[in-house]
């Protein structure tokens, strides 16, 4: 069954509508977003929505344009149902294309219907896109309506981002007796033996791997459930959103997943293993599947200066492009958390091979030369904690010739790229520094991002040199 998109699309030859152009005879590196995006909320608005009403993202290339797919889900009234996409050519100015179907596909709409009558098309949630052999391969999640544990993943395939889309059926289901929730797809790949692997689930049932069939995209085992590779402890400990990446450099398979409630401490861990299939270990050597949090935390909610700040930034999409790593999430704004809005950020690793995350958007400021000279400065500094916690910046100043002002026992260096920040003995994080745009105060600077040998990130903004 081929289906097309819900909005009329544009012809996959017109190029994307990117960055606005600055008036003529100025040149500026401000990407004119908004973050109150409330007076353009409404579905009558929706051509406005490029970064807007973002949920859920998985992020992929498709020639010179990024294509996001996400959750139907918009501030004030849901909007359609049929998962949204849009499209950039620079990662920083996106174009809201409307929703890939017209609704529920019919095979998964015919199991919904089955098995709750009164079933209602309302949403459906956090898809996942991805290439095999040419092909587009879509991943979606239909849930059960009023918390009924009921909801299916289901798969359209197309030859391009831009459809039509053909529905192959559903991959898994799972039902209100079932120890395993069908949601929240993701497709790893074995780079040794060609393998696909398939995540699935989330909240208190955790999430499993299972293995499927490269030529079809379903399970090669239809009875086949998986097996666990990420667990926490108790009902309400929430885990889910699965996503993963190859490193070349360190040869691992990483495993990132968002902790907790979306609208307060919705935070980001990672573990990482040599196989796809797991076991994932986290910093410490812990498995994942076992009992317990683990750690790094790399996002986490967050307030700089001059700002209501953000929360929310988890279920991440992983962009790897030339030899850049992108992380795209949500973020809801803190004076408003039903506003949600795209966040693009660089992510680079950590010389130990974790991932760290900018704390800034990405705005495609153009890089400069960092020296020891340019680091030394007033910084906003903020350690991102768990459970809470607003993560609110504070100010340190990073002193010509090593030291930090307010911290007797303190030092800074800056040699080979890494920014290695000691507050007290004992205690280094070894940073990556980016150029990036300051969206509190609407200015090009300097970000930090880091970590420790426990697993503890922090993350600064250069306020003055």
């Amino acid at each position: 069954m081929l289906f097309s998109l819900g909005l009329p699309a544009c012809e996959e030859k017109q190029p994307a509508e990117n960055r606005k152009e600055p008036p003529e005879g100025e040149e500026t590196l401000d990407p004119g977003i908004p973050d109150d995006y409330s007076a353009i909320a409404s579905l009558s608005n929706s051509a406005q929505w490029g970064p807007y009403n973002l949920h859920d993202p998985t992020l992929i290339r498709h020639g010179e344009q990024f294509f996001i797919f996400s959750t139907d889900v918009a501030f004030g009234p849901n909007g359609d149902c049929g998962i949204m996409q849009r499209r950039s050519g620079d990662l920083v100015q996106w174009r809201f294309m409307g929703w890939v179907f017209n609704g529920v596909p019919p095979l998964a709409l015919q199991f919904m219907e089955q098995n709750q009558p009164g079933y209602r098309q309302e949403s459906i949630w956090a898809p996942f896109i991805y290439k095999h052999e040419g092909i587009c391969r879509l991943y979606y999640s239909v849930p059960g309506n009023d918390g009924l544990k009921l909801a299916c993943i289901a798969l359209a395939t197309a030859e391009s981002p831009y459809g039509p889309w053909t529905d192959e059926g559903i991959v898994i289901s799972c039902k209100p007796a079932d120890p395993f929730n069908a949601i929240d797809p993701a497709v790893v790949v074995d780079r040794e033996n060609g393998k696909h692997w398939f995540a699935y689930g989330s909240y208190s049932s955790g999430i499993h791997m299972v293995e499927l069939d490269p030529a079809t995209g379903k399970r090669k085992d239809e009875t086949d459930n998986g097996h666990l590779i990420a667990f926490r402890n108790r009902f309400h400990d929430a885990i889910e959103g699965a996503e993963f990446v190859y490193n070349d450099e360190t040869g691992m398979y990483y495993l990132f997943v968002s902790y907790d409630w979306l609208e307060d401490d919705y935070n980001v861990r990672v573990g990482r293993s040599d196989k796809p299939e797991g076991p994932y270990l986290d910093i410490h050597g812990n498995d994942m599947a076992d009992p317990g949090d683990n750690l790094p935390m790399i996002t986490a909610q967050y307030r700089f200066d001059n700002h209501p700040g953000w929360q929310g930034v988890g279920h991440c999409g992983i962009l790897k492009d030339e030899g850049r790593y992108f992380f795209v999430s949500q973020g809801r704004l803190g004076s408003n958390h039903y506003l949600m809005n795209l966040h693009v950020r660089q992510m680079a690793w950590s010389p130990s091979g974790w991932p760290l995350v900018s704390p800034e958007r990405y705005a495609s400021v153009p890089a400069t030369t960092v020296t020891p000279e340019s680091v030394a400065g007033s910084w906003e500094h903020i350690e991102l904690v768990h459970i809470s916690q607003k993560n609110t910046s504070v100010h340190i100043g990073l002193q010509e010739g090593g030291t930090i002002e307010d911290y007797p026992e303190g030092s800074w260096s800056f040699e080979d790229q890494v920014l290695r920040i000691c507050f007290a003995e004992g205690e280094v994080f070894a940073c990556r520094i980016f150029d990036e745009w300051d969206w509190e105060n609407g200015s090009p600077t300097l970000v930090y991002t880091g970590m420790n040998n426990a697993g503890r990130c922090i993350w600064g903004k250069q306020i003055t040199r």
